[in-house]
């Protein structure tokens, strides 16, 4: 075991930033937190369901604990999400305590997005003075898909708390070089895996580099450290797979996103290398079966962060943070960092190289909503390498280096507006101005006498464009599988602008698969009457209209084939058993979905059957049939 003496820990904390915490200081955080836990809640109700599917997850959670710790869609167990259920383990338990609403599945959201932009404050304040600290959290909480996603019930919150909270406990454990709490930032990370797998561990080559760099101790002492993070991460992590593979499959429901109904081949395949090869993919953004007709080109690439599809979500800071990195490593050991800032600067650039290069080329299952990977290494690099900057701006050619990565802030604002036409001219003429005036004011910034004055104005102009961003989002209702910031784009080709059709119904398709069709009242109804006689209300298809149903009538839906109707479960004996058995009220027709073609075998088979044996009614334009009779 690693042992510490006391003039080392004296050392390490000596080297941390000296820099007291001043009234300015706790008003600037107090602010911080205070204004983005508003704005995170402010008609968070407008999103309503937010992603129906992992709402009716933790509706099923809050009803039936064998639902809850497998992560079950309906609390029939017949079939879960695709995705391991931590994300979902926190809003089934909000639902037990507050009921099921639309507060009670994001308001935990919300919070997890305030405590990030807390702990992103404590990691720089570490290592860096009270200036740079706030800047992180502003540049986190402010960044367009942290926003959105703070407010919506995807897994990436708590993804994004979990991964910080690694980071600060690993830089603490880095410091000490205690082994518990290096154990401690390895459980925090097997937890982000169980929120969100694979893409929880982008930060594991910044851990490793910086602890193996910079952590206390001899080599020797590094290496032993990661191994006893890599075990508790490992035990972590894998703990809910070892469980779930384990349990018999008549014990169990049926593991969402897998052919073969196994929690590990979720975890390799549709949740792993699925994600970083070229697959076609539907206009819906998800993978279809073969032979599928309407493809979205690849578009892989350093530029894909920079498209319309992408850049609003993430790019307004993304040339400083490049550019940033590259001053940080080039100037290296020049720079006189003490050990604090190394392991600090080290983890924070190598992160943020690591999630750049994932994204822009991993494969064609992506969302632009991933790019929250990159928000909480942005909001690092940005400030450590100002701040650097900001310590040398006596010389002129470090304070034109300065004016050149803010300018480039506005100039990637100017670029992000311009995908849209909806900015108005006002706006945009202030993202110019206020960019204008922080180039100037760094530029002149060599008197210290107007120094706090001039970090205030850089900070306005490296925010604005992204507030602005966070005003369009949190005026328009978010829903649906793919939640995008800002106003629609102006390309046709955009995400944005085909969601548009897709709202409104073009095609019927994709509308049933992205946000499901609204229930209608009479068959809400009808399945309500089904309490006490059956244990499910209803099968259809996808599972987005399986949700709404289930949410909307208070009973059990079954989703067949699962997300897209694509999973063989359940299979047609299993069907016919429970129709026989008497334990389904109805099933809802997806006439588009059919046609579509891209259902399971198991999902045909079943729908055929029940067209060939029961009867046919239509209740205000919905087709059902009753398999009570």
């Amino acid at each position: 075991m690693t042992l510490v003496t006391a003039s080392n820990a004296a050392k390490r904390a000596s080297e941390r930033s000296d820099e007291g915490s001043s009234r300015w200081e706790r008003v600037g955080l107090a602010s911080l937190l205070v204004s983005t836990a508003i704005f995170f809640l402010w008609g968070l109700d407008n999103n309503g369901w937010a992603n129906p599917y992992y709402s009716a997850a933790a509706q099923a959670g809050s009803k039936d604990w064998t639902a809850f710790f497998f992560g079950s869609f309906e609390w029939g167990n017949l079939i879960t999400v695709d995705k391991t259920p931590l994300s979902i383990w926190v809003m089934s338990l909000s639902v037990r305590l507050f009921g099921l609403n639309s507060w009670s599945i994001l308001v935990p959201q919300a919070l997890m997005g305030v405590a990030t932009t807390y702990l992103i404050y404590k990691i720089v304040r570490r290592g860096f003075g009270a200036a740079p600290s706030l800047l992180a959290g502003a540049i986190y909480a402010t960044t367009p898909v942290v926003f959105l996603m703070s407010r919506f019930n995807n897994p990436e919150p708590l993804m994004g708390l979990l991964t910080v909270g690694t980071a600060y406990l690993a830089l603490k454990a880095m410091d000490s070089g205690r082994l518990r709490t290096f154990a401690a930032a390895g459980l925090l990370l097997g937890l982000a895996f169980m929120a969100k797998q694979v893409q929880a561990f982008v930060m594991v080559p910044a851990l490793c580099v910086a602890v193996l760099m910079f952590s206390h101790g001899s080599l020797g002492s590094r290496v032993r450290q990661l191994f006893v993070a890599a075990g508790a991460l490992l035990v972590t992590s894998a703990a809910w797979l070892v469980a779930v593979e384990f349990t018999p499959a008549l014990q169990r429901p049926y593991i969402g996103g897998s052919m073969t109904n196994s929690a590990l081949e979720l975890t390799l395949d549709y949740n792993g290398l699925a994600r970083f090869i070229q697959i076609p993919i539907t206009a819906s953004g998800d993978r279809p079966r073969p032979g599928n007709d309407e493809l979205a080109p690849y578009n892989g690439g350093f530029s894909r962060m920079f498209d319309g599809n992408f850049a609003p979500e993430i790019a307004w800071l993304l040339f400083p943070a490049i550019a940033l990195t590259v001053l940080l490593v080039v100037l290296g050991r020049t720079l006189n960092f003490n050990a604090v800032q190394q392991e600090l600067a080290a983890l924070a650039v190598v992160w943020f190289a690591t999630a750049l290069v994932l994204l822009c080329y991993m494969g064609t299952m992506i969302h632009t909503y991933y790019t929250f990977s990159l928000a909480a290494p942005i909001a690092l690099v940005v400030p450590i390498g100002l701040s650097v900057l900001w310590q040398r701006r006596d010389r002129w050619v470090t304070r034109l280096i300065g004016a050149v990565v803010v300018g480039a802030s506005t100039y990637m604002a100017v670029r992000v507006l311009n995908y849209s036409d909806e900015w108005p001219l006002w706006f945009r003429a202030l993202v110019v101005l206020t960019g204008a005036a922080a180039v100037v004011g760094w530029l002149f910034s060599g008197s210290l006498k107007w120094g706090r004055a001039t970090l205030a104005v850089v900070a306005v102009g490296l925010l604005v464009g992204p507030i602005g961003a966070d005003v369009y989002t949190v005026s328009v209702p978010q829903k649906g599988t793919n939640p995008q910031s800002g106003p629609v784009a102006n390309d046709p080709r955009a995400i944005s602008r085909h969601l548009v059709g897709v709202k409104a119904g073009n095609p019927a398709w994709a509308t049933q698969t992205a946000f499901g069709a609204t229930p209608v009242v009479s068959v809400l109804k009808m399945l309500r009457q089904t309490a006490g006689e059956q244990d499910w209300a209803a099968a259809t298809y996808s599972a987005q209209n399986a949700a709404l149903y289930q949410l909307e009538s208070g009973r059990p839906v079954i989703p067949l084939g699962g997300w897209l109707g694509t999973d063989p479960s359940p299979t047609p004996d299993q069907f016919k058993k429970l129709v026989a058995d008497g334990r389904i009220g109805y099933f809802i027709w997806q006439q588009d979905l059919l046609e579509r073609n891209e259902l399971s075998p198991e999902t045909v088979e079943i729908s055929q059957w029940v067209k060939e044996n029961f009867k046919e009614q239509t209740i205000d334009g919905v087709r059902l049939f009753n398999l009570r009779n």
